[in-house]
């Protein structure tokens, strides 16, 4: 999976829309008063591979090494670009109320508190990602990213548009809010990652989905990121993401209002 950057003189009229929606009945959405800042160039820096990732459930694999950390910063660094991109380009299609990013703080290491970022006056943990509504943030442990990327390189998106649609969900009517919130950021990730090719400025490979279909399923109750208990299992997020991919923003919300 690789970002491109090509800009295309006009943009889908709709992602996915609901041609049934009456257009003048548009939900009105709640935008935080956070000030957000533009997504970092460098995803907080080149990070020092772990060698291993202890968690509360229990060891993991040790890391491999297969993933360079100049990988992953320039796959994150894609990613951020067009999920970013896609968000400004599709909001006002979607929603009213202005789009303000979350801010990037980017990769993190989980094991080392000392230097995680804080979230309520408690450090992130590894083996997780977050949208964090205290500073209105989106960050990603290391580790996670490393695991998930031995599978395949289209993680780092999957990852980065599922803790956006965190703050996609933070900025809405809890009316557009799922009981299922977890579910409902895959499919938001599904719905960004399909926009966005769709858009002309992401590729799918041979072999991305997948990827993600092996990672989640790999990974599954290894990292508090791929928990069934609170996420869903394998199944659930990848039907989630498959829903978005095939219905668009729209048919992730629990009532189709679109402006049409």
């Amino acid at each position: 999976m690789a970002a491109t950057l090509v800009v295309l003189a006009a943009s889908l009229t709709a992602c996915g829309a609901d041609a049934g929606a009456d257009p003048d009945d548009v939900e009105t959405v709640i935008v935080t008063e956070t000030a957000a800042a533009e997504p970092t160039d460098d995803m907080g820096g080149t990070p020092s591979m772990p060698t291993s990732a202890p968690t509360s459930e229990g060891p993991m694999a040790p890391y491999t090494g297969a993933v360079t950390p100049e990988e992953l910063v320039e796959d994150l660094n894609g990613a951020v670009e067009i999920t970013e991109r896609f968000w400004e380009d599709h909001w006002t299609e979607f929603f009213t109320g202005t789009y303000t990013p979350p801010t990037v703080i980017g990769l993190y290491d989980g094991t080392d508190a000392a230097s995680a970022p804080t979230c309520f006056d408690e450090p992130l943990p590894a083996d997780n990602a977050f949208y964090c509504p205290d500073g209105d943030y989106v960050a990603w442990d290391q580790t996670l990213i490393a695991r998930g990327f031995e599978v395949g390189d289209s993680w780092p998106y999957l990852v980065v548009a599922h803790e956006w649609g965190h703050a996609i969900q933070a900025r809405l009517a809890m009316s557009l809010q799922a009981d299922a919130l977890e579910l409902q950021a895959d499919c938001l990730a599904g719905a960004t990652l399909y926009g966005s090719a769709a858009d002309g400025n992401l590729t799918f490979e041979d072999g991305d989905e997948k990827e993600i279909v092996n990672a989640l399923n790999q990974l599954s109750d290894e990292t508090a990121w791929t928990m069934s208990g609170d996420h869903g299992d394998s199944f659930q997020r990848i039907e989630a993401f498959n829903t978005g991919r095939s219905g668009g923003v729209v048919e992730c919300l629990p009532r189709s209002k679109t402006k049409g």
